[in-house]
């Protein structure tokens, strides 16, 4: 998201047009009157000029480039006071009124049969070190356990409690410290587990694909 540059080919074409005049001069001589034979020396010369497209090939690449360099330079599109980027298995939705910001990045694992959403979580912008959320679980989960979380096969901290149930399923309430959320930006996947009325784990698998891309993201359109 690469420039043109000049070919050996283009240098060999280029020595072509060069060598026209030459060639132009010897083949009349063959047929044509003495009287003309001098007029193919003189049509050939305009050529010389034809290598002039080669450098509107090399301007072609900075026409394109600009759109690009418009993105970076601006943090919201004009005039727009919502905005929604996926950046790989992450959402990061802004909104803002005035000066006020308000910003997260989520999540949202369902049943594709269904479109019935399973498992999501969402992290607010950080503060203060530490950004807070939400984590939506499934319902049929243990209470009193609560859930731990592992960075692929590292232990994250020391849990979180459930806080309230409701008809989609079970909240967590986190807050992962600045610590957390740059390990995460490396990581491969957080699991978070939770333990069934029997004993039995379950574990939900979030990717990570994109959570440093979004994170920074965030943290730009928020500030």
């Amino acid at each position: 998201m690469p420039p043109c540059r000049p070919s050996l080919a283009s240098l060999l074409v280029l020595s072509l047009f060069l060598a026209a005049p030459a060639r132009a001069q010897e083949e009349p001589a063959g047929g044509a009157p003495a009287a003309e034979a001098p007029k193919p020396a003189h049509k050939p010369a305009p050529r010389r000029a034809a290598p002039k497209p080669a450098p509107k090939a090399e301007a072609a690449p900075a026409a394109a480039a600009a759109p690009g360099a418009v993105a970076a330079s601006g943090t919201w599109p004009n005039g727009a006071s919502a905005v929604s980027e996926v950046y790989g298995d992450w959402t990061v939705s802004c909104t803002r009124e005035n000066e006020k910001r308000q910003c997260q990045l989520s999540q949202a694992q369902g049943v594709a049969q269904t479109g019935q959403r399973r498992f999501s979580i969402e992290l607010n912008a950080p503060q203060d070190g530490r950004a807070n959320g939400l984590l939506l679980m499934p319902l049929g989960l243990s209470i009193d356990p609560g859930v731990t979380f592992k960075l692929d096969d590292a232990t994250l901290g020391k849990g979180a409690p459930f806080t309230s149930c409701v008809q989609a399923g079970c909240i967590v309430s986190i807050s992962f410290p600045t610590v957390a959320t740059d390990a995460m930006k490396t990581a491969v996947n957080l699991r978070v587990t939770g333990t069934k009325p029997n004993g039995e784990a379950e574990t939900i698998t979030v990717p990570l694909a994109g959570f440093a891309a979004a994170l920074a993201r965030m943290s730009q359109l928020s500030s």
